[in-house]
């Protein structure tokens, strides 16, 4: 028997193995609820949405056979828990902030062998409830793979587990099959069409969802860490200068506020009355600020530590210093990057960010909290002007 298919033997055995004691714990954790799903024809590429850091599990929670995960290539540095995954959870990798050609390969290869593939179509963890927009080259990779789609959405997931979140809460998930569509569909439809089948299945928003019924996520410091999600005052206008307590965020200006267990935010005077429709509002003064940006950096941050990714996925420090972006370049220490030639901006967690030039892949840590997420949305203004 060949090493391929003797890993894939032993994945599926850990897969059947695995699937009950998932079910329970996720149901017991999280209060999850998983929908079977039904059964298909050939290989599929099941899409999901993307909102907590145990999606993979959650999905797989309707397919009791086995399926091969698309995951971001940081999964690897997690120690021994990396050579785990690498064993038992069929790991293709890809390179957050990138459109990474090598991982639609293994995709489509794995496909064409009859195994199925999850993906997350938005390459990302919603910051702050609303599913993010899809890459145009997910359609494109969905009319190649010649299968089945199946599209999968979860609910409940932001409020669970923010992503900007140390803490965990627990109300209602669940998920389910949105819709399957045959490759004798797909062959039809155009890759525009594609992605706007995408955008209707996967779409959910979790604020719209609480508006429906409302359901408390019940749990402690419920607003710690958010400015690593939200970075502008609507009271000051000034980046940086917001913090948070258990339920408390407030800002150095005065302006305070607390988050309840439904997700929105309670005090005096409320500029938002949720983190989505405060990120609404910062993006479009990014949008502002990319216009207007002269010489001087829009905004730094000291003590970042610029690492080099190596081809063992390990991180080679190269320079300590500050980290700033002005209006043409990023500058990390005494290394400066101009924009043009960074191929995207990737963030992972709640504060690691990761870029890829054409001479390699680096990976910026700090030693304390810090919001890098300005850097991402600012850097996208500042390419599309």
């Amino acid at each position: 028997m060949a090493e391929d298919e003797r890993a894939y033997q032993r994945q599926k055995r850990a897969y059947r193995f695995l699937f009950p004691l998932a079910k329970a714990a996720m149901g017991l954790l999280l209060n999850y609820r998983a929908t079977p799903a039904p059964k298909t024809e050939g290989p599929c590429l099941i899409l999901s949405n993307h909102a907590t850091d145990y999606d993979p599990i959650l999905v797989g929670l309707s397919f009791p056979q086995h399926m091969y995960y698309v995951a971001g290539e940081n999964v690897m540095r997690m120690g021994f828990l990396s050579k785990i995954v690498n064993r038992y959870a069929s790991v293709i990798q890809r390179l957050k902030g990138t459109t990474d050609a090598e991982a639609a390969l293994q995709i489509l290869r794995t496909l064409k062998k009859g195994r199925n593939v999850c993906m997350f179509a938005e390459g990302s963890r919603t910051f702050t409830g609303a599913t993010l927009p899809i890459a145009p080259a997910t359609a494109k990779l969905v009319k190649l793979s010649r299968s089945t789609l199946v599209t999968y959405k979860l609910t409940g997931g932001y409020l669970t587990s923010p992503r900007w979140s140390t803490h965990r809460r627990k109300g209602r998930m669940t998920g389910a099959v949105v819709g399957v569509y045959p490759p004798e569909v797909l062959k039809q439809m155009s890759e525009a069409e594609i992605l706007s089948l995408l955008a209707r299945d996967l779409h959910e928003n979790a604020y719209e969802t609480q508006a429906k019924e409302p359901i408390p996520f019940r749990g402690k410091a419920l607003a710690e860490t958010l400015e690593t999600a939200l970075y502008l005052c609507p009271q000051c206008h000034r980046i940086d200068s917001l913090h948070s307590r258990d339920n408390r965020f407030f800002c150095d200006c005065g302006l305070s506020l607390s988050l309840d267990e439904y997700g929105f935010f309670q005090g005096e005077s409320v500029p938002f009355a949720t983190p989505l429709a405060w990120d609404a509002w910062q993006q479009e003064e990014m949008e502002r600020l990319s216009r207007s940006l002269g010489e001087a950096p829009a905004f730094s941050d000291a003590d970042q530590t610029l690492n080099r990714k190596e081809a063992d996925h390990s991180l080679t420090p190269l320079t300590t210093g500050l980290m700033a972006l002005y209006r043409d370049r990023l500058t990390i220490g005494d290394r400066a990057f101009p924009l043009k030639e960074l191929r995207g901006i990737g963030l992972i967690q709640r504060q690691g960010m990761v870029f890829s030039t054409a001479d390699g892949d680096y990976a910026v840590t700090a030693p304390r909290l810090r919001c890098v997420r300005k850097y991402q949305t600012l850097f996208e203004f500042l390419k599309e002007g």
